[in-house]
């Protein structure tokens, strides 16, 4: 079981067998409200300042999603070595 949960953690982290950008932006499509428009195109903004644009945000936070469920996979591998 450890094995598999390595090899889980491997795929997600390692990026091994997948292209991230790949899912991103088919995850994006989903979305109906910024159908037609680049992700690079569309910008954050907070009280007229401008944050990102919405690719750069999306990549980071695709990023700390994956870090954390690699987090909560690793927590469980721990428990199983008991």
């Amino acid at each position: 079981m450890e094995n598999k949960l390595q090899e889980i953690i491997n795929f997600l982290e390692l990026e091994e067998g997948y292209d991230k950008s790949e899912i991103i932006a088919d995850m994006l499509d989903e979305i109906e409200e910024i159908k037609g428009y680049f992700s690079d195109e569309i910008g954050l903004v907070w009280n007229d300042k401008e944050l990102m644009v919405l690719s750069d945000f999306v990549d980071k936070f695709y990023s700390k999603i994956i870090e954390k469920i690699c987090n909560v996979i690793k927590t469980f591998q721990d428990e199983t070595k008991e």
